[in-house]
C-alpha cells in the first residue's frame, strides 16, 4: 500500500457536537457556513465546550503575506547547528506538510481551525495526512525508531524543543505524532546512524502529500483538525486574492498552554510579550 493512502478528505459535519465526535475519532472534519473569523471561533468554543482553555487567531494566509514572511525569514540568522529557516515566498509550490505551531514545542495547539475565506481561482487545494495511519504503513524498523528514539524537533532560530520520539503519548494519554521539515537526529555519536530513519520519515510524508487525495475548500468552509494527529498544507496557487485564516485552540488535554501570544516570525523569548 502506498503512503498516499494516509491522506484523507475530512468528513462533512453539521454541528459543533458532531464535529467534536468526528475529530476525536477520525482526526478532522469539515464544516460549512462559517462567514467570519468570529463565527469560526464561536464554532470552536461550542465544539470544545468545557475542554477549551484558549482559542485565537494565529495567521492570515495570503500570497502577499507569504512574500512578506519569506523576506523576514531570509534575514534571520542560522542556528548553532548551521541550519536556516526556510519559508518560501513562492506559493506556486506545495507547502511542506506540518503540524501547526511546531516551533513552539509543547505549546503547539492541539486543535486547529482552518477557515477558507476566499479560495484561489485555480489551485491551492488542501491536504491532510493522518500521521498515525502513515506510521502504520512504514517499514517496521523505521516505525520502531520513530516510536522509541528521541530526536530534535527544534526549528532554526527558535529555542530548542525537548527531545522526544516522533510518536509519543502525552501526559493526558493522547497519541501525538509530529512532522515538520527541520526534524533531525540529536547531535552526537549516533547522528549518522539515525539519519536514514529520519529521512525515511521525511520522504514518506512528502510522498503521502504528492500521491494522496486532496480537497478544495470553498468560501465559508472550515477544516477542524486534531493538530496532534494530522499534518496539513496546501498545493500550489498564484492567486493573490486567496485568503485563509488559521485559528489555534488549546484544550485541557493539551501538553502545555502558552501564556503569551505566539509569533511564527520571531524567536520566542520567555521574558517578552510577542505580537501575533
Amino acid at each position: 500500500m502506498s503512503y498516499g493512502s494516509a491522506a484523507v478528505v475530512p468528513r462533512r459535519v453539521t454541528s459543533p457536537e458532531e464535529a467534536r465526535e468526528v475529530v476525536d475519532a477520525e482526526g478532522a472534519a469539515l464544516v460549512t457556513g462559517i462567514d467570519s473569523e468570529d463565527a469560526a471561533m464561536d464554532f470552536g468554543r461550542a465544539m470544545l465546550g468545557d475542554e477549551l482553555v484558549r482559542i485565537g487567531r494565529q495567521i492570515e494566509a495570503t500570497r502577499a503575506r507569504s512574500e512578506v514572511e519569506g523576506a523576514k525569514v531570509e534575514r534571520q540568522p542560522a542556528d548553532a547547528r548551521g541550519r536556516k529557516r526556510m519559508l518560501s515566498s513562492d506559493t506556486t509550490v506545495p507547502m511542506p506538510p506540518h503540524n501547526d505551531g511546531f516551533a513552539f514545542g509543547d505549546e503547539a495547539p492541539d486543535r486547529l481551525f482552518l477557515l477558507q475565506a476566499r479560495p484561489a481561482a485555480d489551485g491551492g487545494d488542501n491536504f491532510l495526512i493522518d500521521g498515525l495511519a502513515l506510521m502504520d504503513l512504514l517499514p517496521a524498523p523505521v516505525a520502531e525508531f520513530l516510536r522509541t528514539v528521541p530526536i530534535d524537533h527544534s526549528e532554526p532560530g527558535f529555542p530548542q524543543s525537548a527531545f522526544s520520539p516522533v510518536l509519543r503519548t502525552t501526559p493526558a494519554g493522547r497519541p501525538q505524532v509530529r512532522h515538520h521539515p527541520y526534524l533531525a537526529p540529536v547531535l552526537g555519536p549516533d547522528e549518522a546512524e539515525q539519519w536514514p530513519h529520519v529521512r525515511a520519515w521525511l520522504d514518506a510524508v512528502i510522498e503521502a502529500r504528492d500521491t494522496g487525495t486532496r480537497f478544495r475548500m470553498e468560501s465559508g468552509e472550515m477544516a477542524v483538525v486534531d493538530n496532534y494527529r494530522m499534518f496539513h498544507g496546501r498545493h500550489g496557487y498564484s492567486d493573490p486574492a486567496r485568503l485563509l485564516y488559521s485559528i489555534w485552540g488549546w484544550t485541557r488535554s493539551a501538553v502545555a498552554v502558552p501564556h503569551r501570544v505566539l509569533d511564527i516570525l520571531t524567536p520566542t523569548d520567555p521574558a517578552a510579550q510577542l505580537a501575533g
